[in-house]
């Protein structure tokens, strides 16, 4: 029996006991927004509270601290996996950077500052629209912000393969005004290098290509939506390397966004009824995502000795944000509005 992952995998184990028990995140969940911040000194984030609590308020300081925690754990998950398993999980979690990069363009281009503060992007000061991630380091990313324009950020990330993505519109997004073809280059590269870095090594991984491949269902799903809900070509817009073939979802983009629900092989019955009440695609999202992490997260865990383990505790980290995240985001803003439930994945 192969042992490469044997110590990752133990010492992930050890790593989820410093995530939330479901009665904590139910505690969190109930909990008024004056008491918020105390309910969650309690758990495993009183040390990111006792960090920052004295720099700053809230809002902020409740971003900072989720933010901080989910960077501790992806830092302390990545420390003792192989560099087979740590490329995948890098890969992974170079999400956080494209969104950010993303951010920092269109920022760049309406002429909007773009300002980071602790472990959090944000845009004129307003609620925290990015995460710092594991990746790119916070001084890395000041550096990228204080580029004067679109194409002096596209050659200062020549030094990570998104410069090289982004080189060929270093002159057309300046002239157009429009970024939506760097996100969508952005888009494709990094699904392509989740494949690309997917490797079989146990034999036992076809769970972890099976999840990235639903991954790819998910945006193209979304992609489909959007076209049917602002009937905007999405031919162009849809990514290889899915489980359902884009030629077919590009015909189905001719149908409502009823009947496209009910063709797929998921079930979104829950966010389908949701959209009748209010017409709110992000529903949508929010249940494929919770229907890929409930079918994979368990299969993850229990795989020891693979990267699966790990990932499995790394998505497991990202939905506890999530989940607390939006938590103090509908106490915050006063927010009635039912939306559907993230899930624990743990």
């Amino acid at each position: 029996m192969d042992s490469t992952y044997a110590g990752a995998y133990g010492h992930v184990k050890a790593l989820y006991l410093n995530l939330l028990r479901k009665d904590e995140i139910d505690r969190i969940k109930e909990t008024k927004k004056d008491e918020f911040l105390s309910v969650l000194s309690n758990t495993s984030y009183k040390n990111e509270i006792d960090q920052f609590y004295n720099r700053f308020k809230e809002p902020d300081i409740i971003d900072i601290i989720i933010n901080t925690h989910f960077l501790n754990n992806c830092i302390s998950a990545m420390q003792v996996l192989p560099s087979i398993g740590k490329t995948l999980i890098r890969s992974y979690l170079s999400k956080i950077d494209i969104q950010n990069i993303k951010l920092i363009l269109a920022a760049k281009l309406i002429g909007k500052n773009v300002e980071i503060t602790e472990n959090l992007l944000t845009v004129g000061r307003s609620f925290p629209l990015g995460f710092s991630s594991s990746l790119i380091s916070k001084e890395e990313y000041r550096n990228i912000i204080e580029q004067k324009d679109i194409v002096e950020v596209i050659n200062y990330l020549t030094r990570y393969n998104y410069g090289r993505v982004l080189l060929p519109f270093s002159v057309s997004a300046e002239l157009s005004r429009d970024v939506s073809g760097m996100s969508l280059a952005l888009d494709v590269e990094y699904y392509t290098d989740l494949l690309r870095n997917f490797k079989f090594y146990n034999g036992n991984e076809g769970p972890v290509l099976r999840f990235i491949q639903s991954l790819i269902d998910l945006r193209n799903i979304m992609t489909v939506i959007k076209e049917i809900e602002l009937k905007k070509p999405a031919k162009e817009l849809l990514i290889k390397g899915g489980s359902i073939n884009i030629d077919r979802l590009n015909e189905m983009t001719k149908m409502s966004i009823v009947d496209f629900i009910k063709d797929l092989p998921y079930d979104l019955n829950e966010a389908l009824e949701l959209y009748r009440e209010d017409g709110l695609i992000a529903n949508f999202e929010v249940e494929l995502k919770r229907i890929i992490h409930d079918k994979y997260l368990q299969i993850f865990r229990a795989n020891a000795l693979s990267v699966a383990s790990t990932l499995s505790f790394i998505i497991s980290a990202e939905i506890e944000r999530d989940i607390i995240r939006l938590s103090w985001f509908k106490k915050y803003y006063n927010i009635e509005k039912k939306v559907v439930d993230i899930g624990y994945g743990i």
